[in-house]
C-alpha cells in the first residue's frame, strides 16, 4: 500500500482536506498531520526559524515514509526547503514525489517589491475567509459572521506567524531547487488571488522533474474539485518510481 501525507497551509489544520476523504483509492493510506502552523496551536511556533527541521520530524512520524507528500500553500515552503538541504548535503529524498499545490515562489531576490507586502498582507483575511466559505459545503455562513472567523483566524496566526511565511517565501530565491530532483507536480489556481498562478508555472519548470498543472479557481483546489484533486494526485502517484524501502531489521 503506497502513502501519500497531506500537509496543511498557514492557519489550517488536517481538516481542510476533509472534502477529499472519500475519493482516495483504498489501495492508498492518506495521513493528515496537524502541523505547528495550524490556526489554533501556533504560539509553540511562531518564534521559531527553522520550519524545515519542523517538517522533517512530522514526516519522520509517518511509519514507513511517504511515497508522495502533498504540500499546500506555505507547506510548500519547508517541504522544498527540506529536500533542498538533503540534496545539498548528498542525502536522499526520502520522498517518491511530491505535489505542490497552489505555492509561493520567486526566482531572484529582485523579484520581490515594497509595493508587494501591502497587498500580500491584506489579501490573508479573504484567504481565510474564502477557505472557511469552502469547508462549510452546503451551510450558509453571514458573511459577517465569516468575516469575523476569518479575522479571528488572522489574530491566532499574528505577526510573529505570518513573518515566518514571509521569511520562508523571501527564501525561495535562495533554495536550490535545481538539485530537487523528485518527480513534483505543481498545481496552480488560475484565479488564485493569494499565490500567484504565475509563481506556480515558474517553479514547475524551475524543478528537474517538475509539470506544471493549472486548474480553473482559487487557492484551494481540493477544497473546490475534491474529485478532480484526488484523480490528479492518485495518477501522478501511479507514475511516481516507487521509492527504495528501509532494510529489514536482521
Amino acid at each position: 500500500m503506497k502513502q501519500i501525507v497531506l500537509l496543511h497551509g498557514l492557519g489550517n489544520n488536517g481538516s481542510i482536506w476533509a472534502g477529499t476523504r472519500r475519493h482516495w483509492r483504498e489501495d492508498v493510506r492518506v495521513h493528515t498531520p496537524d502541523l505547528p502552523w495550524r490556526g489554533d496551536g501556533i504560539d509553540t511556533w511562531r518564534f521559531e526559524t527553522d520550519s524545515a527541521a519542523r517538517l522533517e520530524d512530522v514526516l519522520a512520524a509517518v511509519p514507513g515514509g511517504a511515497d508522495v507528500v502533498v504540500a499546500h500553500s506555505f507547506s510548500a515552503l519547508p517541504l522544498l526547503e527540506l529536500l533542498s538541504r538533503r540534496a545539498q548535503d548528498g542525502q536522499p529524498a526520502g520522498i517518491g514525489g511530491v505535489v505542490l499545490v497552489t505555492p509561493f515562489y520567486r526566482r531572484q531576490p529582485e523579484d520581490f517589491h515594497w509595493d508587494m507586502i501591502a497587498p500580500l498582507l491584506s489579501s490573508f483575511p479573504e484567504t481565510m475567509g474564502e477557505g472557511i466559505r469552502l469547508q462549510s459545503g452546503s451551510r450558509r455562513i453571514d458573511p459577517e459572521l465569516r468575516a469575523d472567523m476569518a479575522r479571528r483566524l488572522c489574530e491566532w496566526v499574528g505577526p510573529y506567524g505570518w513573518l515566518r511565511f514571509f521569511d520562508a517565501y523571501l527564501n525561495s530565491p535562495r533554495l536550490r531547487i535545481d538539485l530537487i530532483t523528485v518527480p513534483a507536480l505543481v498545481i496552480g489556481g488560475a484565479a488564485d488571488p493569494t499565490a500567484p498562478v504565475d509563481e506556480a508555472r515558474l517553479l514547475a519548470a524551475d524543478l528537474p522533474a517538475g509539470e506544471e498543472h493549472i486548474v480553473d479557481g482559487g487557492h484551494f483546489p481540493m477544497l473546490e474539485r475534491p474529485r478532480w484533486f484526488t484523480d490528479a494526485v492518485h495518477e501522478f502517484l501511479d507514475r511516481v518510481p516507487a521509492r527504495p524501502r528501509p532494510a529489514a531489521a536482521l
